[in-house]
């Protein structure tokens, strides 16, 4: 097996770095005292992880935050799997006694489902929450599906997006739809419709499982979480 470092190291930073930290950035040392910071940082929205249980266009795409996911995303996804024409950090080597492809599928999938686990699970205080990281999984299309699949699926579920009430079902169709155009566009290669659909679909099964509600991260608290 063939792992170029710095390129990999590199995807994952890209990959695993919390969405949380866009925003109040890792807290090392104490060194940031509570007198220094703005005002607002201590607003109920910032002492508690809360989130609306829809998916709103307009408010979706005025979000930073949100391209810097899907642009992170799509980084590290090429650095760990590769793609147009960007070797992967990850490769099979041609040597006899070295592990194979399977292998290193398995890893670099790993890397992948590890970056949604992050991006969905939320621990504030000992509650845990389960949010929908649509644009990072946007991004992560790009690399696993080819630009022209996550293109038409990521349009369409934004065209059908009125008609659907949760998260959940929001992402449910989006794996749906990431899975057809995928297989329509580069066929059973490498297992990408699976991948892609499964890794999509992965923060719906969480939320069904613990039954909680998947939410979207906003700075509208929600009182209650009311159970799926």
């Amino acid at each position: 097996m063939t792992v170029n470092f710095p390129f990999l190291l590199g995807g994952i930073l890209l990959l695993w770095f919390p969405r949380p930290w866009m925003r109040l950035g890792p807290r090392l040392g104490g060194w940031r005292s509570r007198r220094s910071r703005p005002r607002w940082r201590d607003e109920p929205w910032n002492r508690q992880i809360t989130g609306s249980l829809e998916i709103g266009f307009v408010a979706e795409f005025t979000k930073l935050r949100n391209y810097l996911d899907l642009f992170r995303a799509a980084a590290g996804g090429l650095a760990v799997v590769g793609g147009y024409h960007v070797l992967p950090a990850l490769s099979a080597s041609l040597d006899s006694g070295s592990p194979g492809a399977p292998t290193v599928r398995a890893l670099q999938m790993g890397i992948l489902l590890a970056g949604v686990l992050i991006q969905t699970v939320r621990v504030n205080r000992g509650h845990l929450s389960f949010f929908a990281p649509v644009f990072y999984l946007g991004g992560l299309s790009l690399c696993l599906a080819g630009h022209w699949a996550a293109l038409f699926a990521f349009v369409l579920i934004w065209a059908v997006n009125p008609m659907l009430r949760t998260a959940q079902a929001f992402l449910s169709l989006y794996a749906l739809l990431l899975g057809v155009f995928t297989f329509l566009f580069r066929g059973l290669a490498g297992g990408a419709p699976a991948v892609l659909a499964g890794l999509c679909f992965l923060p719906v099964l969480l939320s069904l499982l613990s039954r909680r509600r998947l939410g979207v991260l906003t700075r509208r608290p929600l009182h209650s979480e009311p159970s799926a």
